[in-house]
């Protein structure tokens, strides 16, 4: 156990310094705002307040930890030995207060700030305090964390600590489960004709063959998702877009029995959640609507949910999903930035600064997907999986949580993903040890 001592014990000071400790350094931790309890203490402490005690290990704390609401704060960079950090405190034993920096960005404190949108009403990833001082690419809440366990141990020799575990686990986008089939004849016809009228005879004879025919559709990939599964046993979730149809959500209708079914089938097999749709970001009630529909097809409650676009609103989205109960979201990334939106790869709880309290809803970091490198980054498949196994080498590095986002077309028998099944397949492979 570390105890440290601090002037007040607030409730930003316990969610971060439990999160430092006993999240990402398996210890446990123990405050006392008794200077008479913290000298009589002999095993390893330290202080954390604008002044130092004595001689004792001490942190300057940062003001962030004891306020509350949200202030315009000025934020300086520095260096500690090659990493960047902010908040830098003078009188302190490590330069800067890394319970307030990972406090600011694990609770997204700069998307409560007036800011400017992107095209889809969200956080504008250029506004990121991360990418604006290039700190995006790595978890750098992870790296603080190594960096000040080394000084304690510097100062406590004889503490010691636990190593985490790097776990894998990758999250299905189902947002379109079928290309052509069980779409509505006013979509089959319109894009029959549109494959006509620009010569796309290929995709004519595909779509009318599934449609009219009975052809598996090229969308209809679960079969083989599942295979993998099952030959190299890693975790895996689907999450299922079950919207009416709308300009940003083309999935099949929720409402076809054949779909439901597979929905079912697939919650036997593998983890099960909702990517929520694009415009129930302002709406708890369509939010929860979507979350019965898929609890009465599956039998089974819902604990996992994306945001359709990564579309979110902090703190209004995490507060709808708080108040519904939910339990895990897996939205925390931007969809035009491989890298890592809250500075971390490990699970953090939601803390709602609106009320000042941590919650139950736990955020689980996603640093890249298929669709970002095909179609954002414009890479090939061989650069493509290049790149997503060095992101998913430093997130194992930091022995952090690896979820790449695919989707369920990846893995298409059609030109435009030719190759990419291989991305997926080989991911797969690495990060279980089976290359």
């Amino acid at each position: 156990m570390i105890l440290v001592y601090t002037h007040k014990i607030t409730a930003r000071v316990n969610y971060i310094f439990r999160h430092i400790f006993n999240n990402l350094m398996l210890k446990d931790v123990k405050f006392t705002t008794k200077i008479e309890e913290f000298i009589a203490y002999n095993g390893p402490k330290f202080s954390y307040a604008p002044q130092a005690l004595g001689g004792e290990f001490h942190i300057q704390s940062h003001p962030l930890l004891y306020q509350q609401g949200i202030k315009n704060i000025p934020i300086n960079f520095s260096f500690w030995n090659d990493e960047p950090i902010f908040f830098e405190v003078p009188q302190s034993d490590i330069p800067f207060d890394i319970f307030a920096a990972s406090f600011y960005l694990l609770s997204r404190y700069e998307e409560y700030l007036i800011h400017e949108k992107d095209e889809h009403d969200r956080y504008n990833y250029k506004n990121s305090l991360l990418i604006q001082h290039n700190m995006f690419n790595k978890p750098i809440i992870e790296i603080w964390v190594e960096k000040f366990k080394h000084s304690l141990q510097s100062r406590f020799p004889e503490l010691i600590f636990q190593k985490r575990q790097f776990y894998f686990e990758p999250l299905i986008n189902v947002s379109m489960a079928r290309l052509y089939e069980g779409k509505s004849f006013l979509r089959f016809l319109f894009g029959s004709l549109d494959d006509l009228m620009r010569f796309k005879l290929k995709r004519f004879w595909l779509r009318n063959h599934v449609y009219l025919f009975g052809k598996k559709d090229p969308y209809d990939t679960f079969d083989e998702i599942l295979k993998i599964k099952k030959k190299y046993k890693h975790p895996l979730t689907f999450f299922h877009l079950l919207a009416s149809y709308s300009l940003f959500d083309h999935n099949v209708s929720f409402n076809k029995q054949d779909y439901q079914t597979q929905i079912k089938f697939l919650a036997d097999y593998a983890d099960t959640g909702l990517l929520t749709s694009y415009y129930a970001i302002d709406n708890e009630d369509e939010i929860e609507k979507e979350i019965k529909i898929l609890e009465n097809i599956i039998h089974k409650p819902v604990s996992k949910i994306r945001a359709h676009f990564n579309r979110l609103k902090i703190p209004e989205t995490y507060q709808y999903y708080n108040h519904l109960e939910l339990k895990n979201d897996y939205s925390m990334g931007y969809n035009h930035k491989i890298g890592f939106r809250a500075g971390t790869s490990i699970p953090f709880k939601f803390y709602d600064i609106d009320n000042e309290t941590e919650t139950h809803l736990t955020l689980h970091p996603v640093a890249i997907s298929d669709i970002m490198l095909k179609y954002q980054y414009h890479l090939n498949p061989e650069k493509a999986l290049k790149i997503l196994l060095q992101e998913g080498e430093i997130i194992k590095r930091y022995r952090g949580h690896f979820h790449p986002v695919f989707h369920n077309f990846i893995l298409a028998d059609l030109k435009e993903w030719h190759d990419w099944n291989q991305l997926y397949l080989k991911t797969i492979k690495h990060f279980t040890n089976h290359a």
